[in-house]
């Protein structure tokens, strides 16, 4: 069995591939600690790349390539082919990354074909397929005429209208609030009329060819018919507007609802509506209150924490006369007060009844309660409540912490065997841990360790 150099912070292991095939590296670490990193040096042989092939070629599915030349052509258009090669490995071993092999096969040259063309009508069509070069004049088409007639304006029916669009707020109108107009003339009622006149116009219709084709080209619009203009006049027509009226011009003062109509219609002036003045009434001030006995007890005008004074102010008259800050009967209070208890755990079995602090209603003077202390010790002349057996002591999570809530707590003691997380196996097994060290178990029993260290031996096999 061969063993790895030991290079103080490694075991360092060489080997050299011999050839193709699967080797198998076994280090010998059954029931031992590795106590630091191990390295395996493998060495391989070189490769090398050679061209296995090289081709060149070029073809069309329509005849306008000419034969294949080495050279290029000395006038006309040609299509330029370039090649392409295989690379394959000539011999067997590692190839490095970005290793290459330059291959370098000759170009050939395929001159274009011309082609002709021929004008059948408007068409200049194809005779014979092939390259067109730049600038060259295919053909010539014919020029056409254009006629271009109409335009004249003619005089149709005219008509006026009055229409009522709503009420407006400056933007749009609400088409539920509508003057109604009628076209009939009757007492109580407004006139308007309605005129009207519109004019008719065309501008004028031109013609222009734009691009040389059937047409000649123009160079600027042509007017084909003059632009005019026609009048249209149309006859007057009257609307009325119905006049609004009131129900009353004055409403007597009353604690019941008073109604005033005003009828649909336009009215062409202010109207006044007058409701008369009602008379004055007074008014008594008065406290109520609410939950003032659950926070406190009554008091004197000598012996108070409170006092309550009602007050009111009408600023407006109306029912009640105008006043300003009227005092009613004074009422007095006392705080109630109260006294912080602190309470202590019991245990029964499996369950830990937890003491809390508690307080009464009422007001409490300041201070504070002080924060619970952890200690490894008992403090002497303290009894403490033994929590361990119980569900209020938690087993810890390993990896994590225990975690105390904050809040009143009485004089409390946990074994360490619930303070050590459960999930150890250790117990009994000296060979889990190295030599040298130790580790807690689920009771809390220290367990020294027994587990050998790796001396570098392996196999190649």
């Amino acid at each position: 069995m061969s063993k790895a150099t030991d290079a103080t912070t490694k075991w360092v292991i060489d080997y050299s591939i011999p050839g193709s095939g699967k080797k198998v590296i076994t280090l010998a670490t059954k029931d031992r600690f590795v106590d630091k990193d191990y390295e395996i040096n493998v060495t391989t042989a070189a490769g090398a790349m050679g061209v296995n092939s090289s081709s060149i070629a070029g073809n069309s599915n329509v005849g306008i390539l000419g034969a294949g030349q080495a050279a290029q052509p000395s006038s006309g258009g040609y299509v330029k082919v370039s090649g392409s090669a295989v690379v394959g490995i000539t011999t067997s071993g590692w190839i490095d990354s970005g290793t290459t092999q330059s291959v370098s096969p000759a170009d050939i040259y395929y001159p274009l074909v011309n082609a002709t063309f021929e004008v059948d009508g408007p068409a200049v069509k194809s005779v014979n397929e092939g390259y067109v070069a730049a600038g060259e004049t295919l053909g010539t088409v014919a020029t056409g005429a254009q006629t271009i007639a109409g335009g004249a304006l003619s005089t149709t029916t005219s008509a006026s209208a009055l229409a009522s669009n709503g009420l407006s707020n400056g933007t749009t109108q609400d088409a539920t609030k509508k003057i109604t107009l009628s076209e009939t003339k009757a007492a109580n009622t407004y006139e308007l009329e309605a005129s009207g006149s519109a004019t008719v116009s065309r501008a004028a219709v031109t013609k222009q060819v734009t691009s040389a084709g059937y047409f000649d080209e123009d160079a600027d619009a042509v007017t084909a018919i003059d632009a005019t203009t026609h009048s249209v006049s149309n006859t007057h027509k009257k609307y009325y507007v119905a006049q609004s009226s009131l129900s009353a011009t004055s409403v007597p003062s009353s604690n019941t609802q008073q109604t005033v109509t005003i009828g649909a219609g336009y009215y062409h002036e202010a109207r006044t509506v007058t409701i008369t003045a009602m008379a004055n009434a007074s008014v008594a001030p008065n406290v109520a209150n609410t939950g003032m006995s659950t926070y406190f007890d009554t008091g004197t005008s000598s012996n108070n924490s409170v006092s309550l004074t009602p007050r009111y102010t009408v600023s407006t008259a109306g029912y009640v006369a105008t006043q300003s800050n009227t005092a009613g009967t004074v009422e007095y209070y006392k705080i109630k007060t109260t006294s912080i208890t602190e309470g202590t755990t019991t245990v029964s079995g499996s369950t830990a009844t937890r003491g809390s602090a508690s307080w009464g209603t009422g007001w409490i003077e300041s201070g504070s309660m002080g924060a619970a202390v952890f200690a490894n010790e008992g403090t002497s002349g303290k009894t403490y409540v033994d929590i361990s057996a119980t569900s209020a002591a938690p087993v810890l999570v390993a990896g994590d912490y225990l975690y105390i809530n904050k809040g009143y707590t009485d004089n409390l003691k946990i074994s360490l065997a619930k303070l050590v997380p459960d999930g150890s196996d250790v117990k009994g097994h000296a060979e889990y841990i190295l030599t040298g060290h130790s580790a807690y178990d689920n009771d809390g029993a220290l367990v020294a360790g027994s587990m050998q260290v790796y001396d570098g031996t392996y196999t190649v096999a």
